[in-house]
């Protein structure tokens, strides 16, 4: 399996992630490298590899999962740069174009 520099673009982009067009060619031959890899172990005879398995007897102790409230969500929520009732007002920043609303 190859990666073109169309896919890497389109893979960027989905991301979120920016990359200078000059940095192209050194990610593309990272990413066929870790490709050609993955083909090269897929390859390998692993049919008689026995599927691992968790020794429930050797497991360590667990504790009991039972809630606990936590006191400190007011202090918390004072320290907040901008509030919204009991919420954090956050800027956005997952969008493909700009929408026309103003960050916040």
């Amino acid at each position: 399996m190859e990666m073109d520099k169309e896919r890497l673009s389109e893979v960027l982009t989905l991301s979120r992630i920016g990359l200078p067009e000059d940095q192209y060619q050194e990610v593309l031959d990272r990413v066929n490298d870790i490709l050609r890899l993955c083909d090269k172990m897929q390859e390998l005879a692993h049919e008689d590899v026995a599927p691992f398995e968790w020794d429930v007897k050797k497991a360590p102790a667990r504790r009991a999962d039972e809630p606990v409230r936590w006191t400190g969500r007011d202090l918390f929520l004072e320290e907040a740069p901008v509030r919204d009732g009991d919420f954090f007002r956050v800027p956005r920043i997952i969008a493909l174009e700009d929408d026309g609303e103003g960050e916040e």
